[in-house]
């Protein structure tokens, strides 16, 4: 008797202690899925966190491809990728996932895009719209793409004897007034130019002498860390519409027509920026400022574009902003040496920094996003 009591005792200790193991087990595998989408995130945003939900197959063109995603992101390559000393697994089980959600280097936002907004809306505890909720801002968060690059043709000849041509390619909140400067600055005949070919620069492909010689540019980008991107988005947003007057300037029937409700609170105040992310994922249309509010959109916005018009990818992109008037220089001559001159490899100095005037952050906006 005393050994059956004794094994029953065991026997309940094991039970409780699987049970205490799968729970504990689970809390590890969503920590391990958080660190991997923070990785992801260098290629989109924040709201990629909320993967660890299911996927709803009605936005999937394929079911077996949902399944696929979420086997990806379970707990079994997820926990073994999260160790920083498998590299080797780390690579492959990364390069699965980005063929999935990103393939050949494009995004797949119509395939995901309005199930990562509806699960963003699920984690903040908010209504969820109906199924087919993927309003206009919110494909733009994907696709949008800044048009004013600067572009230099060199003089040697690239393949096929095409003229070589270098591009760079804007992302707003990513250095683009200090990169415009210093590449006119450091680059003889370098210049701005329209990527789409409207407004006041010339037509990109009309500087590298026609569409023919696109695939022969070297095309490079800045990009930073996408959590850090939104929050500098965000500020930019409330300063270029409240130093320019235009929430001032707006008509009572504007505002009712298009309610802002994060107004209602006052300059700094973290619920105010709590309140923009609600507004922007239950009503983005509404939000004011066509231009001002592409700033929050995702990087990956060049990704797309640059596909979609000519069928281009990027030849390479700095990952930070930090130490950028030494890196950026580094960079270049790592990814284009046969197209830039040696002036383009220079070190910028200080006094050739620009200092965007949103920086100063008086009203306190960034500090409360930051919060």
């Amino acid at each position: 008797r005393g050994q059956k009591n004794a094994m029953k005792a065991t026997s309940t200790r094991i039970i409780k202690d699987n049970h205490s193991t799968r729970r504990y087990g689970w809390a590890f595998t969503r920590i391990c899925l958080l660190v991997v989408i923070v990785v992801f995130f260098y290629h989109t945003l924040d709201v990629l966190r909320m993967m660890t939900s299911s996927f709803d197959s009605k936005y999937c063109n394929n079911a077996n491809d949902r399944v696929a995603v979420e086997t990806l992101l379970s707990s079994g390559p997820v926990n073994s990728i999260s160790s920083e000393k498998n590299d080797r697994l780390f690579r492959e089980k990364w390069s699965e996932i980005k063929g999935r959600i990103c393939p050949n280097g494009v995004p797949s936002h119509e395939k995901y895009g309005a199930i990562l907004m509806k699960l963003a809306r699920q984690e903040l505890g908010l209504q969820n719209k109906d199924a087919d909720f993927y309003p206009k801002r919110h494909k733009q968060f994907w696709t949008h793409w800044p048009q004013r690059g600067v572009a230099y043709v060199s003089n040697s000849t690239g393949s096929n004897s095409l003229p070589s041509s270098f591009l760079h390619s804007p992302i707003w909140k990513c250095a683009n007034d200090d990169i415009r400067k210093n590449l006119v600055k450091h680059i003889p005949n370098a210049k701005e130019v329209s990527i789409y070919c409207s407004g006041r620069f010339e037509c990109w492909p009309d500087v590298i002498g026609g569409m023919e010689n696109i695939q022969h540019a070297c095309i490079v980008a800045v990009v930073r860390d996408p959590i850090s991107h939104f929050l500098s988005a965000y500020n930019e947003y409330e300063v270029r519409l409240n130093a320019k007057k235009t929430m001032k300037d707006r008509s009572k029937s504007d505002m009712l027509a298009h309610p802002l409700n994060f107004e209602r609170f006052a300059f700094g105040e973290e619920k105010r920026f709590e309140q923009f992310i609600v507004d922007f994922l239950t009503a983005p249309n509404e939000l004011f400022g066509e231009n001002e509010i592409h700033h929050v959109y995702s990087m990956t916005g060049i990704l797309e574009g640059l596909n979609r018009k000519y069928q281009r990818q990027l030849d390479g992109y700095l990952p930070s902003l930090h130490n950028l008037e030494k890196k950026y220089p580094a960079f270049l001559k790592e990814t284009c040496p046969h197209v830039l001159p040696e002036s383009a490899f220079e070190s910028w100095k200080e006094d050739e920094r620009y200092h965007h005037p949103s920086e100063a952050d008086k009203a306190g906006f960034r500090a409360a996003a930051n919060s």
